[in-house]
């Protein structure tokens, strides 16, 4: 696909993670068709399986309590350098790397992983996709030789309050932006927050368990900066791998364009290089 974004090659690239999931109706016995769906995996580079039950909460907005929680079988899927890993649910697929290089080499095995699980389960006729999504999380940390700090990074729609008026050393940045988009002639939201913390955590807490190999950015007692950016379409549309992909592709064209023109500045981008 032709993009319409820009590429700018990062030497010193922030980006940590990037996940895509494919949602759809529940394939209740899912467990019958793994022994198909591994075997084609493990033919296409990801022969480390890893298997086990899961635990899925549900809030109510505004609430700090889940009023439910359900137990789910999940297995995994990861490439021998285990930087690439795939996640199979009886209701979701999702593909996520550290070693992240170009959308078109991410998409490839996208794709692959979607008609794998589709063909095998027959889902291809018989199911209904409810959700695509996107998520990218850069990792901001100001150079050490230098005297900047994060605003320096970062454009000031997403500075937060001047430092002076809490104790010194106690900021913590937390800005989130929703909206919709448009993806194709489906309706989209994008999600973007940024979020600080100083206690060596490289992903957000609800990627971290399960995310492949990766190399920690930070140390415990250091201030860093994520960049988390996400996203989707939710519907119900046909369970067409090729329609997928090309939504992916329009959502991660999106993504960048907004990643360098409205979050991140012109200065980042040079030290990044």
């Amino acid at each position: 696909m032709q993009h319409q974004c820009r590429y700018i090659p990062l030497s010193k690239q922030p980006l940590v993670l990037v996940l895509g999931q494919v949602r759809f109706s529940s394939i209740r016995q899912m467990g019958r068709y793994i022994p198909e769906i591994q075997e084609e995996f493990r033919q296409n580079g990801f022969p480390i399986e890893r298997s086990g039950k899961v635990q899925q909460f549900t809030f109510v907005p505004g609430g700090g309590v889940p009023v439910q929680v359900n137990e789910q079988q999940r297995w995994e899927y990861r490439t021998r350098d285990e930087a690439w890993s795939i996640l199979v649910m009886e209701d979701s697929i999702v593909l996520q790397t550290t070693d992240y290089g170009r959308f078109e080499d991410y998409a490839e095995k996208f794709l692959q992983m979607i008609c794998t699980v589709f063909t095998k389960t027959e889902h291809d006729r018989l199911g209904v996709v409810q959700r695509v999504g996107l998520r990218y999380v850069d990792v901001v940390q100001p150079r050490k030789d230098g005297d900047e700090d994060f605003r320096f990074y970062l454009q000031s729609g997403f500075h937060g309050v001047v430092d002076e008026v809490f104790k010194s050393g106690t900021h913590r940045l937390h800005v989130e932006s929703t909206g919709r988009t448009s993806v194709g002639n489906e309706s989209g939201t994008l999600i973007v927050r940024v979020a600080q913390n100083d206690q060596g955590l490289s992903l957000p807490p609800d990627l971290a368990g399960a995310a492949p190999k990766h190399v920690p950015r930070a140390t415990k007692g250091e201030l860093i900066t994520l960049i988390d950016m996400d996203h989707y379409i939710e519907g119900n549309f046909d369970p067409d791998a090729d329609w997928i992909v090309a939504r992916a592709f329009e959502m991660h064209d999106h993504l960048v364009e907004t990643f360098h023109k409205h979050v991140v500045t012109k200065a980042a981008v040079e030290v990044w290089k």
